[in-house]
């Protein structure tokens, strides 16, 4: 496996990998989930995925095993900002405008996770592997961008695994259903050292692109 970040700055590069990762988003949150999400053509794809937001995707040559879009809560574009803060002020009907405990921020030193999935594909060790080697993008991300922490929205079951990745998660908000599932609001902040003590395999945090070591898993 390998982790690739995207940007709107080097997609003559990795704009296939991008066309890749919004079809796996179509899988996992529409196919798998039953979210009613925008879409065309196989590809999820919402006001959000704007030049501001940054994507991660962990993949095996051309396929996705993992990914998350990361934008920070200062983005606007027309009338959207992020989307914890666009719920907050009514502009999401899906989701409650209490869904932050506190004025939803607009700091460039906070930014938003969102789209966050792991291949359900996967063994559960491999999928593990996936959710550390996520864990070393949000520390490097952090740490070339300034970012003190992140707010994310996500089921509380994927909140307790994320946990166990070095990732640690601040309740942000109420409990509330989503299609069937509890969701919350989180607060994000990295633990590099527990990160590194529970994936020493994986690399440091420093480069664009982070070669991952192969999994045995099926």
């Amino acid at each position: 496996m390998q982790s690739t970040e995207i940007t709107f700055d080097n997609l003559g590069k990795s704009g296939g990998l991008l066309t890749s990762l919004l079809r796996a988003r179509y899988h996992h949150f529409i196919e798998a989930r039953g979210w009613d999400l925008p879409n065309t053509r196989g590809l999820e794809f919402d006001q959000y995925d704007t030049p501001e937001s940054i994507y991660c995707a962990i993949h095996d040559g051309g396929i996705i095993r993992g990914g998350f879009r990361v934008t920070p809560t200062t983005a606007q574009c027309v009338n959207a900002s992020y989307m914890l803060r666009d719920a907050q002020r009514g502009l999401l009907p899906g989701l409650p405008t209490t869904v932050l405990d506190h004025p939803a921020p607009q700091d460039p030193n906070i930014w938003e996770v969102s789209r966050v999935f792991v291949d359900d594909k996967l063994s559960s060790r491999d999928r593990m592997r996936v959710r550390q080697a996520l864990g070393v993008n949000f520390a490097r991300l952090s740490q070339e961008r300034n970012i003190d922490s992140f707010l994310c929205l996500t089921s509380v079951s994927a909140a307790l695994l994320t946990r166990r990745a070095g990732l640690v998660m601040t309740p942000a908000g109420p409990r509330f259903e989503v299609a069937g599932e509890t969701c919350q609001a989180y607060r994000i902040t990295v633990d590099v050292e527990k990160l590194h003590e529970q994936a020493p395999g994986l690399p440091e945090p420093e480069a664009a692109h982070l070669p991952l070591q192969q999994s045995s898993g099926g």
